[in-house]
């Protein structure tokens, strides 16, 4: 599936849910980013991320630090740890040096991951406190 394919499915799974930050391509962020709703990422972030909704890391973007959302998209390069509530998908040209806890995982053929990854079930609830 392309990328652009996936961004379509991004948008779509958050009509309720709008994108509330968008870093884009020529900005470089120092230090946490925190939002209560979505967040596109096309640039540079040296630090983590947390949001209670979803995380969209583009193509050419870099993310230096831990990734936390419902549901987390990667198309770009995170050198951190990487927990959804849900699904992570990883497209061909993402790369993740970290572990990875989740729900469910989607995984495009070409997808680079170096690290542990850990699946949850959804119907343990010690696992959702």
């Amino acid at each position: 599936m392309s990328i652009k394919r996936h961004f379509i499915n991004f948008k779509l799974s958050n009509e309720s849910d709008k994108i509330d930050t968008i870093i884009g391509e020529s900005v470089v962020l120092d230090g946490p980013l925190t939002s209560k709703q979505s967040i596109r990422v096309d640039g540079v972030i040296n630090g983590s991320i947390s949001t209670k909704s979803n995380v969209f890391i583009g193509p050419d973007s870099t993310i230096n630090g831990d990734v936390k959302g419902k549901e987390v998209t990667v198309c770009g390069k995170v050198n951190g740890n990487v927990t959804a509530k849900g699904r992570i998908i990883l497209t061909a040209k993402a790369q993740i040096t970290g572990n990875m806890v989740m729900q469910h995982l989607v995984m495009d053929e070409g997808a680079v991951f170096n690290g542990n990854c850990s699946m949850q079930s959804s119907s343990s609830p010690e696992k959702e406190k």
